[in-house]
């Protein structure tokens, strides 16, 4: 964090001396209008500068005649902020990044911010801020300030803000967008819709992006107690779409990465959970080689990337990213991607969610499971995985190579029981996930 001040502090003064050199732009250095704003912000009386703390609400109201949506609002970096890319579903707001600077388009007008840095610039002009723009999860996070209190300011008979409700909306005609923008980008944050289903689990609209493994020419593995021609491709894509129509029962939007028995470009299962997406589930089943006492081997099992591997998950890695040799665009000889992945791991935004969301999937189904849970496993290898902008896990159903996981994994019963308690365990983050946009926490 001091090093991102150090560097905002640096570049502010670079571009404010840049800006002066040119002539062609004046200067609002903080002062009354800097406490204005905090006062507007539901901050403590007194002045409201960088580097100081103020209330945060822990979510913001955006209603316009294009509709109404809730946006969560992050304090990670000591003022409150936003997924700016969120707005563009009922607002006429654009965004884009280039290096240092972020551009934001709101009605045509543009707004520049240096990232990091405490002021925006609009129409030649430089106006403080409590706190800057960044970008954290791969998402622009542009400062509430600016469309509490500066957006209202500019667009004074289109938009208005109330802080008490923390609440933004449209005050009669909205103003004329003057200029095309690029379309805007989609934050990490997901736009909070309240829950279709008013008295239920959740608060909040969520959106979960199922995969069933395999499928087409890519049978995945054979199913040695499986009933004759059905293979994993075809269990996995059942479990699935029961999981589907359970979590749509519970207000939750989900999509599937197939629906028929085709396949799927392995490293492009889990860019399909971007945008307002909140969780990847990988559904495969499980089987081992022969040797002694394989066929004794039973349970349910998940798994996320992490550090922290043991030999059984490189081989289930190894077994996963076989379906790689139905990639003409891959070479599997290639370990570039998956060293980055490591490299990385250190600085993962959503490795602490992905171990929380598979805590809650790997107990729930152990409780119906007739081999039980066999454990949580960390991967490092799992190319289905290793795409995922959100939490993700793949979960082992059963092992194929197990007779009575085999047969209930073939079951429609079982398929049943199995789709509820992984709903179960998806609804449970999903509600410790909304407890922590409630104490104003984030990914």
């Amino acid at each position: 964090m001091e090093s991102a001040a150090v560097r905002g502090a640096v570049l502010s003064l670079v571009a404010l001396a840049a800006l002066g050199a040119m002539g062609r732009s004046s200067v609002a250095w903080p002062g009354n209008d800097a406490a204005e704003v905090g006062s507007a912000l539901g901050a403590p009386s007194g002045r409201y500068g960088p580097g100081e703390r103020v209330s945060v609400p822990a979510a913001l109201v955006v209603a316009t005649s294009r509709g109404e949506l809730v946006v969560p609002v992050a304090g990670e970096r000591g003022h409150p902020a936003f997924a700016v890319g969120l707005l563009a579903k009922v607002l006429p707001v654009a965004s884009q990044v280039d290096g240092d600077w972020a551009e934001v388009t709101f009605g045509g007008q543009p707004f520049r911010f240096l990232l990091d840095a405490p002021w925006l610039i609009h129409s030649g002009r430089v106006v403080p801020l409590a706190g800057g723009a960044y970008r954290a999860r791969d998402t622009l996070f542009v400062p509430l300030q600016w469309l509490a209190d500066y957006v209202p300011r500019i667009f004074k008979e289109g938009y208005r803000y109330d802080p008490l409700a923390a609440r933004f909306e449209e005050a009669g005609l909205a103003p004329v967008v003057r200029t095309t923008s690029p379309p805007a980008s989609r934050g990490a944050a997901v736009a909070r819709r309240p829950s279709p289903i008013p008295g239920g689990p959740l608060r909040y609209a969520h959106k979960v992006v199922i995969d069933p493994g395999h499928g087409g020419e890519d049978g995945g593995n054979p199913g040695l107690f499986f009933p004759k021609g059905v293979q994993e491709k075809d269990v996995v894509l059942a479990i699935a779409l029961k999981l589907r129509d359970e979590l749509v029962r519970r207000g939750i939007d989900v999509e599937l990465t197939r629906t028929t028995d085709r396949r799927v470009n392995l490293v492009e299962r889990a860019r399909r959970c971007s945008g307002d997406c909140d969780v990847f589930v990988s559904i495969h089943v499980n089987s081992l080689r022969p040797r002694p006492g394989y066929q004794e081997v039973s349970g349910f099992e998940t798994y996320f990337l992490g550090a922290e591997v043991t030999a059984e998950a490189r081989r289930v890695a190894d077994m996963e990213n076989e379906a790689l040799r139905y990639e003409t665009s891959i070479d599997p000889s290639q370990d570039d991607a998956f060293a980055f992945i490591l490299k990385d791991l250190q600085t993962n935004e959503y490795l602490r969610e992905s171990a929380a969301l598979a805590e809650a999937v790997q107990r729930n189904a152990a409780r119906i499971h007739p081999g039980g849970g066999r454990r949580i496993f960390q991967a490092d290898r799992l190319a289905v995985l290793r795409a995922a902008r959100r939490p993700a896990i793949l979960i082992e159903t059963g092992y194929a190579t197990n007779r009575t996981d085999a047969r209930f994994l073939a079951s429609p019963e079982g398929q049943r029981r199995l789709a509820v308690s992984i709903a179960d365990g998806i609804v449970e983050y999903l509600m410790q996930y909304e407890r922590k946009i409630a104490a104003g926490e984030s990914w």
